[in-house]
């Protein structure tokens, strides 16, 4: 880019090149014709711009003697007979354009930035400065003439004519008549003649004087007047009812006139062939017993009399109370817990367990719970009781629990409470309720969700007849552990941190009343209550976690109820605190596998999951979800298991019941995503060639891949081809706590009843996956070779079902499956086509020739949109390089008004203290 000057200015002192321009151009000396050359003259040719235009004239000089002001850009190439657009501008021109349209839009935005209000003059010509003021009322009234003669209104105007009336004080002259101030107005009436009041008001007693003005309607009326209106009022609506009852009355006479001539043309009447018939009819009818349709028709009635008997009687539904939130329901239970704990505290220690609001009353009224009726407007709350029961047990609601009023003697006097008050409330002493209302409170705690969990088919306690684990049932009822409660359990309990502390507060209780105490920490310390319970909860977490471990671990037998309820508590509190219940799993699974590294290292024991850490890892799969394809937790788990059941070495019948319990929670992980695991299946093939006869496999010979670790080659667990018909009892967990238990056929038998149970499940499982021949088929030549030994009864019967269900499916997935092996390409290779470039024979820098044209469209656009990006970020920034100045002017002027009023003021008392300065020295003088 580069700015030159232009080449005809060349030549003298600028001064001298401006004259002769001047004159040359006839705007200064002598306007003679001398001027222009002779063939100019002849021709009628002007000068270079004409000859009296000035302003183009000096226009064209100016630009002459300011050549700076024109910028041109240079191309690097010039080509002939090519144009391009922008290689000249005048930048101090468009620079000047831009301030003066920022100074009319931008400037004005800017001064009236803070400003509300204002009036918006749209009058017609009031912004036109070329307009006078003549001119502007002269085109208003135009257009204000021209809107009423096109207005709908004039068009039915009959009167062409303008109505132009003369008027007084806002009057219309033309609507008054002389004579109707005296009132001699004209009238039609045959009375006209006689003179009214009007009229001798006016004439006798004052006499064409102003029309009097009438009352004040906004005076207050009176009571006389607001009564008269009142009774007017009345008598007009009673006479409107009355002529609305008038009209029913008649609209009802004539459908009662009516109703005959509907009546008969509701009437079927009988065809002619049919009279004969009816008429037989009628006539048995007759001479029979009309006793028993008489009767029916009054069993109809009874029963219409009935129901509206019922409806008359029925009780009216009471507005109840506003449902509760969940911060006001926790709040409710921890009160209930905490006011019976202080009555409990009471009558440890021998006070009276009442409160002291009722002191004076030694008997109260208590209202008898009964079951749901069928005006009950709360009925669903029924089944929301036995979800929560089910769940978390029947929770504190009894009437002596929210009254703190507990006594856990043996009294006889609560037995005469049931039924002994006809509206259903009892009145009696509340030490005779007490020893009831414990029992039931331990019954809702502990009882009903055990009774819901019978049938749970994940309990994992025995594997049984159809390979599911089920739950083995404990030799105690449940009413009579809750009956024989050892001590008292308080109703608050501070929020464990350890697991210790957790058994403190469990120290004398029985297993069940574990399940209270979870309950009455759970409602004390509820997230709702507090922001610090959140951290409390996360903490108790853990401690259950290890209390669920500790059970599983100590207690004997497996109390599966107990565990069943305490993984409730912990799936639960996961959904409340979803983080820190993360962190607390992923801690457990770290150090499950730390302990199985360190047992693999030594060597010493079993390196499998024992009971605690199945428990654990069970309670993880409800609480997670183990179908994604990776997540932070069961992801962790599902590898810590695959590596337990690979490298684990098995020595003893326990290890193989491990593996069994591990490979039945994988199955439970699996049941949705059918992810394949191939060490479940290698396990199980493990088991039934470690449980077969010594002599039945060649480990070296064995089919498929799956690896025989070292150690299983020395350890025997083999079977020797067993038989009889006695029932094979099922795999029990809790057969699987102690290590060191000797082997018997007993418990092999069981195992490989198990092994062969689960192992059809996982067949069931992976029926779909396009590679169950190559999974499927060497566990089939294993159950061939079994065959060949004599087990028993209920195992031969079992392996033979698996093997013919094996043979089946690979058979099936051979015949329906289309399967492409890999193989080399059998024909020549596609040598690359080849094409003669394509020339443009008109070709252009500027243009694209791209032959998609969307996608030229979209580059075409693409550029336009930089190209304008760029140009609103360029116009952006002159706006605040102009905003910039403009406040700097604004400021530079309040600077120099604040300076003028500073001299001004300072002139001021300089002028006073001169003033004052030379009366203290005339003073001085005169002294």
């Amino acid at each position: 880019m580069a700015i030159t000057p232009n080449k005809k200015t060349s030549g003298g002192s600028a001064l001298k090149r401006l004259r002769s321009s001047l004159n040359a151009a006839g705007i200064l000396g002598q306007q003679s014709k001398a001027s222009r050359s002779k063939k100019d003259r002849k021709k009628g040719r002007p000068s270079e711009v004409g000859k009296n235009d000035h302003g183009a004239k000096l226009k064209l000089i100016r630009d002459e003697f300011n050549p700076y002001e024109i910028k041109t850009t240079h191309t690097k190439f010039d080509i002939i007979g090519r144009k391009v657009k922008g290689i000249g501008g005048k930048p101090s021109m468009s620079k000047q354009i831009g301030e003066e349209n920022r100074k009319k839009t931008l400037l004005v935005e800017m001064r009236n930035k803070n400003r509300s209000g204002g009036i918006i003059d749209k009058r017609f010509g009031e912004n036109n400065p070329n307009l006078s003021l003549e001119e502007k009322m002269q085109e208003r009234f135009t257009r204000e003439r021209q809107r009423s003669a096109r207005s709908t209104t004039s068009l039915f105007n009959l009167d062409d004519e303008d109505d132009f009336n003369l008027t007084h004080y806002g009057q219309s002259l033309g609507d008054m008549d002389d004579f109707d101030d005296t009132g001699l107005a004209l009238s039609d009436d045959e009375d006209g003649g006689q003179l009214d009041k009007t009229i001798v008001d006016k004439m006798h007693f004052g006499g064409f004087g102003d029309e009097e003005q009438p009352e004040d309607s906004d005076r207050p009326k009176t009571k006389n007047e607001i009564m008269k209106e009142l009774i007017a009022k009345s008598k007009m609506h009673k006479y409107e009812r009355q002529l609305a009852k008038q009209e029913d009355d008649e609209l009802r006479e004539q459908l009662d006139d009516e109703l005959g001539d509907l009546h008969a043309l509701l009437k079927r009447k009988p065809l002619p062939s049919q009279s004969s018939m009816f008429a037989r009819a009628e006539a048995e009818k007759a001479d029979g017993d009309e006793e028993p349709l008489v009767q029916k028709k009054d069993d109809d009635y009874e029963d219409y009399d009935k129901a509206l008997r019922d409806l008359a009687t029925d009780r009216r539904a009471r507005a109840g109370d506003r449902t509760k939130t969940e911060e006001e329901l926790a709040m409710d239970e921890k009160e209930k817990l905490e006011k019976a704990e202080r009555a409990r505290k009471r009558r440890m220690e021998g006070l009276d367990s009442e409160s002291e609001d009722d002191d004076a009353k030694p008997y109260k009224r208590k209202k008898k719970t009964k079951g749901p009726e069928a005006d009950d407007l709360e009925d669903d709350d029924y089944f929301d009781e036995m979800e929560t029961q089910q769940q978390l047990g029947g929770g504190l609601t009894l009437e002596d629990i929210q009254n703190g009023a507990y006594d856990y003697d043996n009294d006889m006097a609560g037995s005469d409470d049931e039924g002994s008050a006809s509206d259903g409330e009892d009145i009696g002493s509340d030490d005779g309720d007490d020893d009831d209302d414990e029992e039931e409170l331990e019954d809702d705690l502990v009882g009903p969700q055990f009774d819901a969990m019978d049938d749970d088919d994940d309990d994992m306690n025995e594997f049984g007849a159809q390979g599911k684990i089920k739950a083995v049932k404990s030799s105690k009822k449940v009413a009579e552990i809750a009956s024989t409660t050892s001590a008292e359990i308080p109703f608050t309990f501070d929020c464990p941190e350890s697991h210790d502390q957790f058994l403190g507060y469990l120290k004398g209780l029985s297993t069940e009343d574990v399940l209270v105490v979870i309950k009455r920490i759970r409602v004390l310390y509820h997230i709702k209550l507090h922001p610090e319970n959140k951290k409390k909860m996360a903490t108790f977490l853990s401690v259950l976690l290890d209390h669920l471990a500790y059970v599983a671990s100590t207690v004997s037998p497996l109390p599966t109820k107990v565990l069943e309820a305490i993984s409730m508590h912990i799936y639960e509190i996961s959904q409340l605190v979803p983080e820190p219940a993360a962190a607390t799993f992923q801690a457990k699974v770290k150090q499950m596998h730390t302990d199985m590294l360190q047992k693999m290292r030594h060597d010493t024991s079993s390196s499998l999951p024992n009971v605690e850490d199945i428990v654990v890892l069970r309670s993880l799969g409800q609480v997670f979800s183990t179908s994604d394809l990776t997540h932070q937790v069961a992801t962790p788990a599902a590898l810590l298991m695959t590596q337990a059941l690979a490298q684990s070495n098995l020595r003893t019948q326990v290890d193989l019941g491990r593996g069994l319990f591990v490979s039945q929670l994988f199955l439970e992980y699996q049941r949705v995503s059918h992810r394949f695991i191939p060490e479940v299946l290698n396990f199980l093939n493990r088991c039934f060639v470690m449980l077969s006869p010594a002599n039945l496999f060649n480990v070296a010979s064995l089919p498929g891949s799956f690896p025989i670790p070292q150690g299983s080659k020395s350890v025997d667990l083999h079977l020797d081809g067993t038989s009889g018909s006695d029932p094979i009892p099922s795999l029990n967990l809790d057969a699987l706590v102690l290590e060191d238990q000797e082997s018997s056929d007993e418990m092999g038998m069981t195992l490989l009843q198990a092994a062969l149970r689960l192992f059809e499940q996982y067949l069931q499982l992976y029926a779909s996956t396009s590679a169950l021949v190559e999974v499927f088929e060497p566990s089939l030549q294993l159950l061939n070779k079994m065959l060949t030994v004599s087990w028993h009864d209920d195992l031969q019967t079992l392996m033979t079902s698996v093997h013919d269900r094996i043979k089946r499916q690979i058979k099936f997935s051979r015949d329906k499956r289309v399967k492409t092996p890999l193989r080399m390409q059998a024909h020549r290779p596609i040598p690359i086509a080849q094409h003669m470039p394509k020339f443009e024979m008109g070709y252009s820098m500027d243009r694209h020739y791209d032959p998609d044209h969307e996608r030229n469209a979209q580059q075409k656009l693409r550029a336009q949109y930089k190209k304008e990006t760029k140009a609103a970020a360029r116009e952006l920034r002159k706006d605040n390089m102009f905003m910039a100045r403009e406040k700097a002017k604004v400021k530079k002027q309040k600077d120099e008004d604040y300076n003028k009023m500073i001299k001004g003021v300072m002139n001021i008392l300089e002028g006073d203290q001169a003033e004052k300065n030379r009366m203290d020295r005339e003073k001085k003088k005169l002294r």
